[in-house]
């Protein structure tokens, strides 16, 4: 063979074989996280202490009721829940402080404790939550604790920030935009498995206030329509404690179960 012929050939053999050839599939990236660390914090800082005005619609096996209740929070180691009756008068007042948790039922002339909170919820309200959840979906805001070790990731343009500890594991959801906004959360802890979701969702600016909060479990659903939510005025130690009231009976609910 002639050499042009040669030359000819392994060029009309090249251009066959780059013709075969499939192009380089591209490689999916994950899309980026649209917010960062930081205004998670500011968010938990900014409703670390607080006070809520709200009205609340449980649906259980046990419940089915609905109440106007205030709830205050102060750091992780006091709050304050009440329910009101219609007239105004208070039906359920559950205290926490560094004693540890308690629940009040007037008409019943009553104090209940417990070792867990959600023992004591479950008594409240027919329902298994644990009050710490319940305070922070309130406010819809990460516990600052659980920030550092959030591990985030993107799927069908949902945002997922989700903290696994001790056992507990919630999954944050975000919709991104110009400020993201929550749009749901799951929650897993031991037997206990919630969802939560936001109606609108939140924006994660640092004051922005829930509207309508829904969570259901397998056996219970409970709505949230939040009326006031403000950060906490300087409150009086008194509030966190149960007021004493001549000829009230105690029961230990971790000894009749």
């Amino acid at each position: 063979m002639k050499p042009y012929l040669s030359a000819a050939f392994a060029f009309a053999l090249l251009l066959a074989l780059s013709a075969c050839a499939r192009p380089p599939v591209p490689v999916e990236r994950p899309a980026p996280v649209p917010f960062d660390s930081g205004k998670l914090v500011e968010r938990a800082d900014h409703w670390r202490d607080c006070r809520a005005k709200f009205r609340l619609k449980v649906e259980s096996k046990t419940a089915k009721f609905s109440a106007r209740a205030i709830v205050l929070v102060k750091s992780a180691q006091f709050a304050r829940f009440e329910t009101f009756g219609p007239v105004g008068q208070t039906a359920a007042l559950y205290v926490a402080n560094e004693t540890g948790p308690s629940l009040l039922i007037p008409s019943e002339k009553m104090v209940f404790t417990a070792q867990r909170p959600e023992t004591l919820i479950n008594y409240f309200l027919g329902i298994s939550l644990p009050f710490e959840i319940f305070r922070h979906t309130l406010t819809a805001s990460i516990p600052r604790e659980q920030i550092e070790g959030l591990k985030t990731s993107s799927d069908a343009g949902v945002v997922h920030a989700v903290s696994a500890q001790g056992g507990r594991m919630v999954d944050w959801q975000f919709l991104p935009a110009e400020i993201p906004v929550l749009k749901a959360m799951e929650v897993r802890d031991g037997d206990f498995r919630a969802a939560i979701s936001y109606d609108p969702p939140v924006p994660l600016s640092t004051g922005a206030i829930p509207k309508k909060i829904r969570l259901s479990s397998s056996d219970w659903s409970m709505e949230v329509t939040v009326e006031e939510m403000e950060q906490a005025p300087e409150f009086q130690p008194s509030v966190f404690y149960l007021p004493n009231i001549p000829g009230i009976r105690t029961v230990d609910l971790d000894k009749i179960k």
